[in-house]
Parts: structure tokens; C-alpha cells; sequence
């Protein structure tokens, strides 16, 4: 068929569909919207919920509908397409709710693993000479300043940067040995 001839037969068929002409076809078309979405999804609801989307979108060109046999292929249509976009949400929602459970799982892996690390490195600390361990916890876990470890502990700063330093050193061996 010709473009012409059928934009001629569409032209035929657009005609002004009243409200009352539409109310009398719904009934019928919601029941093909409903078959027909019922082959695609596999939910009760979500075939409710695309046949009522296709009643909306249909009265929503109530004006452009044809008013006879057309309209049920029209339904038919529409009806097919709106439950391929549902599938198509559904399967990018899914597709996002799996990502999100391996970032849950990875998350839960990595906290896991940090907290061995952790007690790892608690365990190394305590090893180390008393002194520089309290220097090192005073340091980087209390954030203190140098002058006020020297304080607290009565001994001169640059002691206190010799021995911090000295426990970083051990620690790093300690972390070189194990290969973490």
C-alpha cells in the first residue's frame, strides 16, 4: 500500500469520539488490554496496572481514535508496547537492586576484612616497647601535638619525635613481614 492511500484511510478514520463513545468501548478494551498484558508480564497487578494505563493513554486521544474495529488493534498495540517498557523498568530495577546487594556483600566483605586489620594492628602495637606504643597511640589515634606527649610523659619533644619515629619504623617491619 501507497503512503497516500494509507494516510487516506486514516484520515477516514479519525473522527471525534465523545465521551459516551468511549465509555461504551472501554469495557471491551480494557478487557483486550487485559488479555493482551497478560501474555507479557507475569504479575496479576502489572497487567492490571499496564491495561489501565492503556485506557488512560487511549482516552487521553479519545479525539483521535477511530470509532470502530480499528480501536481493538489500537489497544492492542498500545497494550503490547506499554507492558514491554514495564519489563524493560523492571529489568533495570533489577539489574540496580543486584549491583546494589554485591555492593552490600562487598561492603560487608571489605568491613570484615578491615576489621582484622584492625585488631592486627592492635595486637602489633601492643608489641611494641611501652613507651613507643603510647607515643604512637598518643600520636595517631588521640591526634595529639608533640609538645603536649612531651608533657604528659616528662620527656623533651625532639625524644618524642626520635621514639615516634622509631615505632613507625618497627611497625612498618612488622606490616613488610606479613606482606598485608
Amino acid at each position: 500500500m501507497s503512503f497516500l492511500f494509507k494516510f487516506a484511510v486514516l484520515i477516514r478514520y479519525i473522527g471525534e469520539m465523545t465521551q459516551k463513545e468511549f465509555e461504551h468501548i472501554a469495557g471491551q478494551m480494557h478487557s483486550k488490554a487485559l488479555r493482551v498484558a497478560r501474555i507479557y508480564v507475569a504479575l496479576e497487578a502489572d497487567a492490571e496496572d499496564v491495561a489501565g494505563d492503556v485506557m488512560l493513554k487511549l482516552w487521553a486521544m479519545h479525539e483521535k481514535v477511530p470509532p470502530d474495529d480499528k480501536v481493538e488493534h489500537l489497544v492492542g498495540i498500545l497494550t503490547r508496547n506499554r507492558a514491554i517498557d514495564l519489563l524493560r523498568t523492571q529489568k533495570q530495577e533489577r539489574s540496580l537492586n543486584e549491583s546494589y546487594e554485591f555492593l552490600e556483600e562487598r561492603n560487608q566483605h571489605d568491613e570484615l576484612e578491615y576489621k582484622e586489620l584492625e585488631q592486627w594492628l592492635e595486637r602489633e602495637i601492643d608489641r611494641l616497647p611501652p613507651t613507643n606504643a603510647i607515643i604512637l597511640r598518643m600520636r595517631q589515634l588521640e591526634h595529639r601535638e608533640l609538645e603536649e606527649i612531651a608533657s604528659l610523659l616528662g620527656i623533651t619533644k625532639s625524644s618524642v619525635s626520635t621514639l615516634l619515629a622509631r615505632a613507625r619504623r618497627q611497625l612498618l617491619e612488622r606490616i613488610k613481614q606479613t606482606k598485608l
